[in-house]
């Protein structure tokens, strides 16, 4: 049970990624709220896991609902200790040929939100880390922060700025014991990973191809990325501030 009596918040909690971590926290022993713009995967995802979830529906590029999101891990469980910033969304193809209203958005939820919600986030987690002595802050950062890919520039230059976010904040927020840090995932086996490989026009032959591409020889879960997250929200990760933690089966090795 690391993370007993902790409290959580994951930012696109109700699938993928997020939803693997909000299982493998509550596994762990912490609360926590689910937030996301999916009302009724979020919804139902809170009414098979329990009282120790709650779902609150919230844009983290709205200022205003990031802070409704804090506000009901306060009004719910009293404290919050950990916020995982899991939320974003892809983009692929020349940078020529991507429109503006399209650059707009990615950059709104994979950088813009991040700040937002951390900077909603951040008085309860100062006052956590006084109490507790540390607490927590993890990106969903990409295999895309260490390294580059044609026809990602737009994707990429997002998840750049994420690691240089995390690592600046890691330095800021030192002080006061709120660690920051990043997971940089792989291909991991999830609905829109899914959604990708049928788009090539066959489903197995497209997740062969993700799996082809990773040394290991296997997709990444989502509760591998969740592992990872309960080690960095955890006491054994207590020193361990400004890191990106790749989660790739060997890719960036």
């Amino acid at each position: 049970m690391k993370l007993k009596d902790k409290v959580a918040l994951v930012t696109g909690g109700a699938s993928g990624i997020g939803e693997g971590c909000v299982r493998r926290f509550l596994a762990e022993g912490a609360r926590v709220v689910v937030s996301d713009i999916d009302e009724a995967n979020g919804r139902k995802l809170v009414a098979e896991l329990g009282q120790r979830t709650v779902f609150v529906r919230a844009d983290h590029t709205v200022r205003a609902e990031a802070e409704a999101a804090v506000r009901a891990a306060l009004e719910s469980f009293g404290s919050l200790d950990i916020l995982h910033n899991n939320a974003g969304m892809p983009a692929r193809g020349p940078l020529e040929d991507i429109e503006e209203a399209m650059l707009r958005r990615v950059l709104d939820v994979n950088l813009l939100g991040p700040f937002l919600m951390t900077q909603a986030a951040l008085p309860a987690l100062k006052r956590s880390a006084a109490a507790h002595g540390h607490s927590s802050i993890i990106f969903t950062a990409s295999i895309q922060s260490v390294m580059v890919r044609p026809d990602f520039t737009l994707y990429g230059a997002t998840k750049h700025g994420i690691a240089g976010l995390l690592k600046s904040l890691a330095l800021e927020l030192a002080r006061e014991r709120v660690r920051v840090n990043g997971i940089c995932p792989g291909s991991v086996d999830t609905p829109l990973l899914r959604d990708l490989a049928a788009a090539t026009g066959n489903l197995e032959t497209g997740l062969a191809a993700f799996r082809d591409g990773i040394p290991m020889g296997q997709l990444i879960s989502a509760d591998d990325i969740g592992a990872a997250a309960v080690f960095l929200a955890s006491d054994d990760a207590r020193m361990v501030t400004g890191v990106l933690l790749p989660v790739d089966g060997g890719v960036t090795a």
